[in-house]
């Protein structure tokens, strides 16, 4: 179910546009409590890498009138798309020493030295320890297939996952990273920032 009244209270309170949807009825909104509720925000700028989307999902969202008022998500997710664009800024900004490209079967790193591409490595996002990390599925050096590519790791720079959170799933196109998250049940209260609170229970 959609309720524009509902986006436009949202939207406002967050001051970003916002389309929410959820399993049920009208009453149910007026009572406060959504099933399968899901939230679309569009591109948000974080400290560490822009994203071109977000979307937070949860089994169930409950609203307690108070002063303040609080919010109770249960079996909450998050879902961020990464983009092409903003992947080469963040590179450029951290002066990694590679390109990286998002592609159907992975992220493709390609180092070059003088302008000489010396090294190419197909590699996957893992997080080893709450740190995101790049791990080699293949690489060549000039050229030439490397067969001990598996021991190739690079760790990003990016901070480490907030405790109770989780990388659950991730997936590929040409262009773009979809990185789906697991996070605890949590209750907040309905104050000035809020989201940047929510974010924090993804990334410190």
């Amino acid at each position: 179910m959609r309720s524009d009244i509902l986006d436009q209270l949202v939207s406002s309170y967050l001051k970003q546009p916002v389309k929410a949807s959820w399993e049920g009825t009208a009453a149910d909104m007026l009572r406060g409590t959504f099933d399968d509720a899901h939230i679309e925000l569009g591109g948000i700028a974080t400290a560490w890498l822009p994203l071109e989307g977000v979307i937070v999902s949860a089994r169930r969202v409950e609203f307690s009138p108070g002063i303040p008022a609080r919010i109770r998500v249960e079996e909450p997710s998050l879902s961020a798309i990464v983009g092409q664009r903003d992947v080469e800024r963040w590179v450029e900004r951290f002066q990694l020493p590679f390109e990286l490209h998002l592609t159907e079967h992975g992220l493709l790193a390609r180092v070059r030295v003088a302008g000489l591409q010396v090294a190419e490595i197909e590699a996957r996002l893992e997080v080893v320890g709450g740190w995101f990390a790049l791990q080699a599925r293949r690489a060549s050096l000039l050229g030439v297939p490397n067969y001990v590519a598996w021991l190739f790791r690079a760790y990003l720079p990016l901070p480490p996952l907030a405790d109770g959170a989780r990388l659950d799933e991730i997936g590929h196109e040409e262009g773009k990273i979809r990185l789906r998250f697991e996070v605890d049940t949590f209750e907040e209260d309905l104050t000035p920032g809020l989201l940047e609170r929510l974010r924090g229970r993804i990334l410190p």
